[in-house]
């Protein structure tokens, strides 16, 4: 038998790299869109996924200019007319798809009202397509790529399946050798080390893809609670029943034209009420910024991050009064200092007492605090409310 010409070393790299990003892209992908929206792994992966297709997407340019500039090795003498059309046409889907998907999953996210940065492995900071974020109805552009998005993905995987199933064709029906031209060098000199390559290729493929799924699956797991709330790990005992309510903590602000409603499910506050000498009274509290939810789930696992709340670095925002007086019987006017992210400034709003619970709101500038970056201005108004109610402990 004839020996097979063989892509050059270049083709054949970026053949099985590229390979390794679509079967991973499409499994995590699929992974991470049946978790809850709420979930931060939902929101890692996310990251990740759009790191691995940018990637992706340069190096399918790459092979492209490659295929281009460099000519293929010719089929064997027995391959069909029919077969070399289905071929080309395959490979021609294939490069277009591997172009087109990440394009629009980037028009997706630069569109997205969420406004989520991109940067990629952490590292490298990725641009939204400019244009796409002063579209006036960004919302549907989004909603439009992610289902174009999502059915390529679809075309791709099942490309990809015709794509194996053709070569493995070949190679075991066939026996043409046709897989060979573009094998790792070693395994093409016979029918023998051709199948185990196969086989070994095979393996290592879908280790990699059982591994990439149980470091989801560990991450999952791990990353319970972060968002607040009590863990899986946490078996203590509940607090003991009392008819007074907890102290609770909340804000309110406008995201892109919409009310945006969130709260912090884990407040510790003591308030001290001294009616001998309203002056000596004292407010104490502490919220667990990582506790944060809100009417957009999606966005909960973004106020974590390093642009918004900092959860990691600050996972505590803490307010200490330094002056009350008394307005009424039931109102005091109530001045403290409010730390959040590591940023301290002075508050002033009135605390109404009813049925031994003070309740109260105030208004801050996010902006002071640091939180959300320069990019959020049109996406979160900078005013938030913040509305509290704590229990009289005096």
């Amino acid at each position: 038998m004839a020996e097979v010409q063989r892509y050059n070393s270049v083709a054949i790299s970026l053949h099985w790299l590229i390979a390794f990003f679509i079967v991973n892209l499409l499994a995590m992908g699929k992974y991470m869109t049946h978790l809850e929206v709420d979930d931060p792994l939902r929101y890692t992966l996310t990251q990740l996924h759009k790191s691995v297709g940018i990637t992706l997407l340069l190096l399918a340019l790459f092979r492209v200019f490659w295929r281009l500039t460099h000519k293929p090795p010719a089929l064997p003498e027995s391959t069909t007319g029919f077969e070399k059309i289905g071929s080309q046409l395959t490979h021609a889907a294939l490069y277009l798809l591997m172009v087109v998907i990440p394009v629009s999953g980037w028009i997706m996210v630069s569109a997205s009202p969420l406004n989520m940065e991109t940067v990629l492995f952490g590292v490298v900071p990725w641009p939204h397509i400019s244009f796409l974020t002063t579209v006036s109805d960004r919302e549907v552009v989004a909603d439009r790529a992610v289902l174009i998005h999502t059915w390529l993905a679809n075309g791709i995987l099942l490309l990809v399946l015709l794509h194996t199933i053709a070569a493995l064709f070949h190679q075991w029906v066939r026996k043409d050798r046709l897989i060979s031209r573009m094998v790792v060098s070693g395994f093409h000199r016979n029918a023998g080390d051709l199948n185990n390559g196969l086989v070994a290729g095979v393996l290592i493929a879908a280790a990699g893809s059982v591994f990439l799924v149980s470091t989801m699956n560990t991450q999952s797991v791990s990353g319970q609670g972060i968002l607040g709330g009590v863990s899986a790990a946490d078996t203590s005992e509940p607090a003991a029943a009392t008819d007074r309510m907890p102290a609770t903590a909340g804000f309110a602000a406008v995201q892109t034209g919409e009310p945006l409603i969130g709260e912090f499910g884990e407040v510790q506050a003591t308030l001290k009420l001294d009616k001998q000498a309203p002056e000596a009274s004292s407010l104490i509290a502490t919220v667990m910024t990582g506790s944060v939810k809100s009417n957009d789930a999606q966005l909960d696992a973004t106020m974590v991050t390093a642009d918004w709340f900092a959860s990691e670095e600050f996972p505590e925002s803490t307010f200490q009064s330094t002056g009350f007086e008394q307005t009424s019987e039931s109102a005091y006017m109530v001045t403290g200092d409010l730390t959040l992210k590591g940023n301290t400034r002075s508050v002033q709003f009135e605390l109404l007492l009813e049925d031994g619970v003070g309740w109260g709101e105030f208004t801050i500038n996010r902006s002071d605090f640091g939180v959300g970056d320069d990019g959020q201005d049109d996406f979160v108004d900078d005013e938030v409310v913040i509305r509290f109610s704590v229990p009289d402990n005096s």
